[in-house]
């Protein structure tokens, strides 16, 4: 059974978080609170086995993240029946697509993610810092590329900073996020978090970001 998760479910939660294998974001950064917004799903056999949180975005895109089994229940086919909801989920909700960032290091999500049809359309680096865009002039333009909105990754760009030919998208949530979506050569601030896809990376001289150095945006799209 899939259903959706409420504050009773923190502790299966957050033990699974807690055995994914790594200093997991969502008890890191979050704790309870990853429940506020009501779009954690959990997958229960007897008792939650893994969950996924499953979010809309503003570019008519369905973003999934957080997906985690228990480490028993790996290899029972749990992960892609969540991906199987997942998808599900977006086509009743009038989704154009499925979108999703997987660290480049994570063979067995990466594998799932070839077994849906998902495909990697780009490759983000990540960094510590932030770009100083103090002596940037505010432009509202369409550029192509994705935008970081708190590690969820859509189209729809506001907050674009310029400056010859840089071109760094803000936005400000837990951390201030910075995409930079063109240029090389920038100056740094000691917070916030900078992003940027991989022809662009090279150019970024702040030290990698420890937790997620790199990642692929999958995305898979629907026929309407």
């Amino acid at each position: 059974m899939i259903r959706q998760a409420d504050q009773n479910d923190w502790d299966y939660i957050s033990s699974i978080s807690a055995k994914a294998g790594y200093d997991d974001y969502i008890n890191a950064s979050y704790g309870p609170s990853y429940l506020d917004d009501g779009n954690v799903y959990v997958i229960i056999e007897d008792k939650i086995q893994g969950f996924i949180k499953l979010d809309k975005l503003d570019d008519g895109a369905l973003w999934f993240s957080g997906l985690r089994i228990t480490p028993d229940s790996r290899r029972k086919h749990m992960g892609t029946r969540l991906m199987n909801f997942a998808c599900e989920f977006a086509k009743m909700n009038g989704c154009k697509s499925i979108r999703g960032l997987v660290e480049t290091s994570n063979y067995s999500s990466i594998k799932l993610m070839d077994s849906f049809g998902m495909k990697a359309i780009t490759k983000f680096y990540f960094f510590s810092g932030g770009v100083d865009i103090s002596d940037y002039i505010y432009k509202s333009t369409e550029l192509k590329g994705f935008v970081n909105k708190q590690w969820k990754f859509e189209h729809n760009q506001q907050k674009v900073y310029r400056k010859g030919s840089a071109n760094v998208s803000f936005y400000k949530g837990k951390l201030d996020n910075y995409t930079v979506l063109s240029g090389n050569a920038f100056n740094y601030t000691d917070t916030g978090l900078t992003c940027a896809p991989e022809g662009i990376a090279r150019y970024i001289t702040l030290k990698p970001f420890p937790e997620f150095e790199s990642g692929y945006i999958f995305e898979k799209l629907f026929k309407e």
